[in-house]
């Protein structure tokens, strides 16, 4: 095999496995309780307070207050990218306290988002009816995904033939 093929090679495998790893950088990731999950979390978030985690999820809502912004999110499990997936199954909903302003047409109900980031307590708020206390997230890092438009999960398709359209 010739270098130059040998070369393309290996950066292509490069770049297929840059694409497949977490979205929040290393230094970050290293300070994160690995033994800590959301579940344990959730039972008493004021025990938790002062460790660090990460969690995704799904936007609910977003609200701008003189503060910085509050999104709430449901929980959901992650993939090895830190991408939130299985939207049916939930452990429950977090906050995410920012600092500054975040647009509401960007940080939209609908939007997935992993974040990494200390415990800061708990928040009592309604849920419909009844009481419900939210684990507060303080970001060291975030990323926010983008939007989805089709199939949850990457599709190949292998076929012979003609396509028309009209």
């Amino acid at each position: 095999m010739s270098s130059i093929a040998r070369n393309m090679i290996l950066a292509a495998t490069l770049l297929l496995l840059a694409g497949c790893g977490p979205v929040i950088s290393k230094e970050t990731l290293g300070s994160i309780d690995r033994t800590l999950t959301f579940e344990e979390v959730i039972k008493d978030p004021g025990a938790y307070a002062g460790r660090t985690i990460v969690l995704a999820g799904t936007i609910l809502a977003v609200e701008n207050l003189q503060s910085g912004t509050v999104a709430e999110v449901i929980e959901q499990d992650m993939n090895s990218q830190l991408k939130p997936v299985r939207p049916e199954s939930s452990a429950g909903r977090f906050l995410i306290e920012f600092d500054g302003f975040k647009d509401p047409s960007i940080y939209n109900r609908g939007r997935r988002v992993s974040v990494a980031g200390t415990i800061t307590g708990v928040e009592k708020r309604m849920l419909g009816k009844a009481e419900y206390a939210y684990p507060v997230i303080k970001p060291v890092e975030h990323y926010l995904w983008e939007e989805q438009r089709g199939p949850s999960e990457p599709r190949i398709g292998i076929g012979l033939g003609l396509g028309f359209g009209f």
